[in-house]
C-alpha cells in the first residue's frame, strides 16, 4: 500500500489533534483506508504519548479491523496478505489492552479467570467482541495469530473455539457494563447494546443454542423500536454533515436485517433492508457492505 501524504496532520499537536481525529473518522466512513490507516498510526502514537493509551488501543484495533473487514468482504482469501496483516494489528492491540488491564488487577491468580474486563467501557467491549468474531470467521480460511486464550478463558477443553470464546467473554462483560453505565446515569450509545446482543445471537446460532438465540433476537427487536432512527427523507448534503449518525444507523439497520433473515422474518428483514439502503446511500463504507 502506497503511503499517502498526510498534509497538515504529518505532525500532530494539541492544536490540530481534534481535527485529525474527526478526519480519521470521516476517512473510515468514506472507506479511504490508504489515507486512514497512516493517520490512525499517528493518532495512536499521539494519544499514547499523552497518557491515553488504554482507550487508544481499542480505537486503533477498530481502525485496522474496519480495513480488514472491508477487504475480507470484497476479496476473501485473494487479499489474504493485507487481511491477515490488518487483523493481526487489531488483535495485538486488543491483547495489549487486556494485558494492561490484568496488570492493574495484580496479575494472574491461580484457579480463577485471570482478568476482569469491567475496567473497559461498553463501547470498548463491543469493539472487542466484533473483532474477535470476525477473527473466528477469517481463521476458518486462513491462519491468524491466536488470542492469548489464558487471559480470557479458564476451561482448557472449552468446546467453543478460541476467538468465539474471547468474543463471548467480551459480550457478557459488555452487557453487564451497559446496565452499570445506565444505572449510573451515564450516556450509552444506542447501538452498543444491539451489537453486543447481535454478537451473542450469532455465536448462539452457530453452536445450535436456539433458545438463547431467540432470547437475544427478542431483546434486539425491543431495542430497535426505541432506536433514534435519523430522518430518511433528507439530502446527500445533510448525510455528509452527519456521517457518523447515518453510518451507525446503517450498521444497525443492516444488523437487524441480517438477524431477521436468519429468523425467517421476511417483513422485518425487508423493513430493515430498506432502512439500511437509505442510510448507506451516501456512505461508501456502509454502501459496500449492503
Amino acid at each position: 500500500m502506497e503511503r499517502p501524504k498526510l498534509g497538515q496532520f504529518e505532525a500532530l499537536t494539541k492544536e490540530n489533534f481534534e481535527d485529525a481525529a474527526k478526519r480519521l473518522g470521516r476517512l473510515n466512513w468514506e472507506e479511504k483506508y490508504d489515507e486512514a490507516l497512516p493517520l490512525a498510526d499517528r493518532v495512536f502514537e499521539f494519544r499514547s504519548e499523552h497518557g491515553d493509551r488504554d482507550a487508544a488501543l481499542v480505537n486503533y484495533a477498530s481502525n485496522y479491523y474496519s480495513a480488514a473487514s472491508r477487504l475480507w468482504k470484497e476479496k476473501k482469501v485473494k487479499a489474504a496478505g493485507n487481511v491477515g496483516m490488518y487483523m493481526n494489528k487489531a488483535l495485538r492491540a486488543l491483547q495489549e489492552r487486556i494485558k494492561r488491564e490484568m496488570e492493574k488487577q495484580g496479575g494472574r491468580k491461580a484457579g480463577l479467570i485471570p482478568v476482569s474486563l469491567n475496567g473497559m467501557t461498553s463501547s470498548e467491549l463491543d469493539v472487542m467482541q466484533t473483532v474477535y468474531r470476525r477473527a473466528a470467521e477469517v481463521a476458518d480460511s486462513m491462519p491468524l495469530v491466536k488470542p492469548l486464550r489464558g487471559l480470557l478463558v479458564f476451561k482448557k477443553n472449552d468446546p467453543i473455539r478460541d476467538f468465539d470464546a474471547a468474543a463471548l467473554t467480551a459480550i457478557r462483560a459488555g452487557l453487564k457494563k451497559v446496565r452499570e453505565e445506565r444505572n449510573a446515569g451515564q450516556d450509552v450509545a444506542p447501538h452498543t447494546e444491539i451489537f453486543l446482543l447481535a454478537g451473542a445471537f450469532d455465536i448462539a446460532k452457530r453452536y445450535g443454542k436456539e433458545k438463547a438465540s431467540d432470547t437475544y433476537s427478542t431483546k434486539m427487536s425491543k431495542l430497535a423500536e426505541k432506536y433514534p432512527w435519523p430522518t430518511e427523507n433528507t439530502s446527500a448534503e445533510e448525510i455528509s454533515k452527519n456521517m457518523g449518525k447515518y453510518g451507525q444507523a446503517a450498521r444497525v439497520a443492516r444488523c437487524l436485517r441480517d438477524i431477521s433473515r436468519r429468523k425467517g422474518d421476511i417483513p422485518k428483514s425487508q423493513e430493515f433492508a430498506q432502512k439500511a439502503e437509505v442510510y448507506a446511500a451516501y456512505i461508501p463504507d456502509q454502501k459496500a457492505k449492503l
